[in-house]
Formats: structure tokens, sequence, C-alpha cells
């Protein structure tokens, strides 16, 4: 017999193409043969030579001659190789494996992009995090360009938003894959799918209509909240004011001692004050501005500023009521004809108001006149009238009150606040020390000795010299000299020229006071005014000279004292209640991803999330397309696909298309 060809091995490969050589065969005869037999081999009739043919037995046919073949080439249609993975079986299902050959970490190599993504999302909200935990309780920084941090907080949250985006879309992406792997689906949630894939507006409607499932509305839920992380990370800085304090630019004065006076020209007034302490006095009395401390020639360069409380050398007033002290006289003894209009009223000291015309009266008192007097009383003032300030123009009823004026220490408390100076006296300290040798102590080797006062705060001493204590005493006898205001049909029907003491004449309403009114002294009539016109009147004007002359004693002796100069500041409060949002909106959204990768890997699915490309490839199968080819309109092909059920078919190979399993009518 003639030798078969042997058939050629053909190894299979992915999508080989192989070429198999054509074998034609052309037997070519000898063109004379021997005798030919007719017999019958395996029961088919043959012709065999009569040399084959031996004692009836019959040799399997050899033809004479071996035939001779050429051999011509041909090519074969491509064979394409499928390699089925483990987790499948022979029908195409899908079967759990364990974690040997491949992890989830090595399934999860197609999700690089989304944990990168996912991490720069961390990375950015740790980064506002970290920033605003910086400058918490900071003030505001101030970098080049203009740059505020409210920019730096929006720039990082608009990079978590975006950056959270990525694994959020793919994750709902890929759930639709592993929907239509595990289960036959209405083939409309694949549109559902898609939509919420792509924003907020689609993952709201998928899961308003609860077709996600509880890792699709999980997805979905994380994809609204994270439209939350821009507003929300706005709200986390304030920038709300404080105000801050530094060591410069406040400068206050205080006075250890005060001793400036001139030389006076008569024994009566040996010395008289300096024209700023006469400037203060007048200041005091009649300024009316309610800050007569303003002459105090501080320094607060930012307009305010705080000091430590000043002990200071000061002068003190403190009133007193004496109308329990007042006793009726008349200048002759006893009222004629039962009239009092020539009687008038008087207190133990020797203060009186002559007549019931006299409203109006002040008495001043020194110590060179007076027993009695302490050692650092400057003055003492007494006032008297006939009118109360809650009664009636006309209606009599006196009253007395003293007020006194002395050398002191006072404790203060200074600031200023928006350039004005505030300043309140916290303790006052002065000398009572009654002098029983009629003031010779105060003389030693024929000078006289400073008053001393001692504070009872800090025990420090403080003085102010004999000098300026006589000067101020002997100034004040002229320019607080006794004087009434009068108001009477006789006084005001004499003439200017024929007045005593070329009183001054005014047509005064104040208080229940109205009229024509005649007044000795400028000074009388600056106590009759506030008199009736503040209910605390004559206390007020008072207070107004004492503080006056303080100031002025701190102006001229003064001492420097620093304080702390404040500004306003902003600075950054951070609200970390509205952290949480940014925070939560990352943590959710990676668990939210690790979720879609371990399902991923559970299901057998591919991890195609939201390709284009593979919604081609691996689209509707001939019999699902076939239910839509009759319908024109989208809306016609939509309302068709919620009655129909497909299933990913992975049975075909190629991860497979989807295949109609159901159709409901």
């Amino acid at each position: 017999m003639s030798a078969q060809p042997q058939p050629q091995q053909i190894s299979p490969s992915s999508q080989s193409s192989i070429q198999l050589p054509q074998l034609v065969l052309s037997p070519q005869l000898p063109s004379q043969s021997p005798p030919l037999l007719s017999t019958q081999y395996l029961n088919t009739p043959y012709q065999a030579p009569q040399d084959q043919i031996a004692d009836g037995q019959f040799a399997p046919p050899v033809p004479e001659k071996q035939p001779q073949f050429t051999q011509t080439a041909f090519n074969a249609s491509p064979v394409v190789w499928d390699r089925v993975p483990k987790s499948a079986g022979t029908d195409g299902s899908s079967q759990k494996t364990g974690l040997t050959g491949e992890s989830i970490l090595s399934r999860a190599n197609s999700w690089t992009y989304e944990m990168l993504s996912m991490l720069f999302a961390i990375g950015a909200v740790g980064s506002i995090t970290g920033v605003l935990a910086y400058y918490d309780g900071k003030s505001l920084p101030s970098w080049p360009s203009s740059i505020t941090l409210n920019a730096i907080i929006a720039i990082l949250a608009t990079i978590a938003t975006a950056s959270m985006s990525v694994p959020l879309s793919s994750g709902l992406g890929q759930l639709k894959w592993i929907r239509f792997r595990q289960n036959r689906t209405p083939l409309s949630d694949m549109e559902l799918f898609d939509d919420a894939s792509r924003g907020a507006l689609g993952a709201l409607a998928l899961l308003l209509r609860a077709r996600g499932g509880i890792a699709g509305s999980f997805g979905c839920t994380i994809m609204v909240i994270a439209l939350l992380l821009n507003p929300f990370a706005q709200q986390i800085a304030t920038y709300p004011v404080r105000t801050v304090s530094t060591p410069q630019g406040a400068v206050n004065f205080r006075a250890l001692k005060y001793g400036p006076a001139l030389s006076g020209n008569s024994d009566a007034a040996p010395f008289v004050p300096i024209l700023p302490l006469k400037a203060a006095v007048y200041n005091g009395m009649f300024a009316e501005n309610g800050k007569p401390w303003m002459s105090l020639p501080f320094t607060c360069q930012t307009g305010d500023c705080d000091w430590d409380p000043i002990e200071t050398l000061a002068v003190c007033y403190k009133c007193i009521d004496m109308s329990e002290y007042l006793s009726r006289f008349c200048s002759n003894g006893t009222a004629r004809g039962g009239s009092t209009s020539g009687c008038g009223w008087t207190l133990p000291s020797g203060a009186r108001l002559s007549t019931s015309a006299e409203v109006f009266g002040m008495t001043s008192l020194f110590p060179g006149s007076m027993g009695g007097a302490s050692y650092s009383t400057i003055m003492k003032l007494t006032f008297m009238g006939t009118e109360a300030q809650a009664g009636k123009a006309g209606e009599i009823q006196p009253w007395a009150r003293q007020c006194t004026l002395s050398a002191c220490v006072q404790t203060i408390q200074s600031s200023v606040r928006n350039g004005n100076l505030n300043e309140t006296i916290l303790s006052q300290t002065t000398n009572d020390t009654v002098p029983g040798d009629g003031g010779a102590s105060l003389i030693s080797n024929g000078q006289p000795q400073p008053i001393v006062i001692t504070s009872n705060t800090t025990g420090t001493s403080y003085n102010m010299t004999a000098n300026a204590m006589l000067g101020i005493q002997s100034w004040f006898t002229t320019l607080f000299r006794n004087g009434t205001a009068s108001r009477s049909s006789s006084v005001t029907n004499r003439t200017m020229t024929n007045l005593p003491g070329s009183p001054i004449v005014v047509n005064l309403t104040v208080g229940i006071s109205s009229g024509v009114t005649f007044f000795d002294t400028d000074m009388v009539q600056a106590f009759y005014w506030n008199y009736y016109e503040y209910a605390n009147g004559l206390d007020m004007l008072m207070s107004d000279l004492a503080v006056s002359m303080s100031a002025s004693f701190r102006a001229i002796s003064g001492q420097q004292v620093n304080g702390t100069s404040l500004t306003n500041e902003s600075y950054v409060h951070v609200r970390w209640g509205f952290v949480a949002v940014p925070v939560l909106a990352v943590l959710l959204a990676t668990v939210f991803l690790f979720v879609a990768i371990h399902r991923t890997w559970t299901s057998g699915a591919r991890a195609w999330k939201t390709s284009a490309l593979a919604m081609l490839f691996h689209g509707l199968d001939e019999g699902a397309r076939g239910k839509f080819d009759e319908l024109d309109s989208l809306a016609a092909k939509k309302r068709e696909a919620k009655g129909i059920q497909v299933k990913l078919d992975a049975a075909q190979g190629g991860g497979g298309t989807l295949k109609l399993d159901r159709v409901y009518q």
C-alpha cells in the first residue's frame, strides 16, 4: 500500500490565523497495465491485477505505481480563541473562587485612576482642615496679590469636589454592569444608572425611584451630599474683629508733686498760681463740655488705649447738705409788723442770705479764716438759696450745701476710646490732720513746709509745696469772693451806675427761675445756672473744677505713664462643626469606592464603569434589538424598554451582550 499523507498538528493560540496547505491529488497512471480480474474487497467490487490473487486469496489492493502529488497553499479562515476565566463555569455562569491566583487588589488594577482621584479628594479636605487649624485664632493672613484665606479654601474645596466625582461616577456606572450581570433587569434601568453617574440630578432621580439597590442608593446619596461640600467649606472660617494691645503709643501722666507758683505783690497775696493752672480753673468752671480732663496732654496713637490704674496727686471735692443747720434771722432782731421781707437765713459758719430777695448766695471760706481746717484743704464754698429745684418760683424753701476743695491722692482708671479720654476715680486719700498750733507746724526754719499726703493703697507719699497752696488760696479769695443772685423790683429800678459792686444783670430763664436776675460775680452766676439747670448741678460743677485742676497738676509736673495701644484686627475663627460635611462626604465616597471594587470582584463583572465603548461592544443581542425595530421615536423605545428585562450573558465570551430574558406586555 502507498504511504498516506500525515495530518499537520495545529496549536491553538489567541486569535491566530493559520494557513493550511491544500492537497490536490493528481495521480499519473502508466499507459499500460496488467490484466485485471474482477473481485470484491470488503464487499466492494474491485478489479485487481491477476498477479495479486494467489491460491484464492486476495491481497489488499495496491496501486501498481505510487501516484505523485502536487501541493498547493490555501488560506483558512481566522480562528478566534477566547480564554475562559477561572471564575466562569462551562455554562458561562459565575463561580466564586478563593483569593488564590488573583486577589481583590489585582482585580482592582483598573480602578487606579479612581483611587488616585480619591486620594486627591482626601488630601484636599485634609489640607482645608490643616490650614484652618494652623490659622485658627490667629490674625487674618496677608498674602501676596491680595490672595485671601477664603480663596484657598474655595480652591481646595473645588479640588475635593472634582476629585470625588471621579470615583462616584465610576462606581455608579459600574453598578449597572454588576446589576445586569447578576440579575435580569428592566432595560430602562440602564439609562437611570447612566444618568446617575453623570451628576447629582440623575443621582437624585435614581434615589427617588429606588432602583439602585442599597449600593446604588448609597452612592447617589453621597453624590448629593458632595454638592454641599463647597458651601459648607465656605462657612467653616469666619473673621470676627477683636481688640489687641501693643505696649507702644500710649502715654499718660501722673503727678508725684506740685510746686509751681509766682511771687505776689502784697502780703495778702504773697504767691499767685501760674497761668496754666488759672486756665484749668476757668476751663472747669465754664467749659460746659462735660470733659474737663481733656486738657491733659495724653498720647494715644491708635485712638484706643488703656492704662493700669494710675495713682497721682490731684484735687478732690466733697459736698454735704447743710439745710438742717439753717436758722432764720432779721436784721433788726425781729420782724417789723409781722413782715419777714427783711429777714434772712444764716449758718453757724457765718454764711448768710440777708433777705428773701437774695434767692441764691455763695460764701467762700479758707483755712486762714476758719478753724478746724485740715492740712490739705484748699477752700470751702457754702451755697444757700430760698427756692427748691422742684418747687415753684417765689415759693420760699430755704436750703444750704457746703463743698470742700482739697489736695488729695487719687487712683484713676484711665482709657481712651475713639480718641476721647475717659477717667474714673477708683479711690482717693486726703490728709485730714488738723494742725493744733494754728498752722505753726507748717513753718520750719522760717520756710513753709509742703503738704504731704500718703496713699492708703501703696504707701507712696505725694506733696504739694506751701507756695503753690498759698498761691491758689490767695487767688481763690478774689475769684470766689462772696456773692449773691437777687430778683427784686427795688434792685431792678436802679440804674447800672448806682448798683454796688457793678453786678451782672441777666434776663435769665433757667429751671424755675425766670426774669431779670442780678449776679455779683461770674462764679455766682455759674453755680446759680448749674443749680437750676441740673438735678445735681452744684456737685457737678465742683467735680469739673477739681478734675480740671488735677489734669493741670499732672500736665505741669507730670511723670509719664506708659499704657497699651488697642487696635482692632480681624482674626480667623474656625467653626469646626461645618467641617463635618466635607469630611463626611470624603469618608463616605471612599467607602463607596471600595464597595464598588468589592462587588465587581465578587460578581465576576468586568470593570467597564462608564465606558461608552462597552455599551457599544456589549449592547443588545439580536433578539432584544428586534423588539425595537418597528419603533421610530425615542419616547416609544423608552416606554418599551421598561417592559423588557435583559441580562448580561457572559457565556458568549468577550464579556457577553445584553440578552433578552423576559418581555412584559
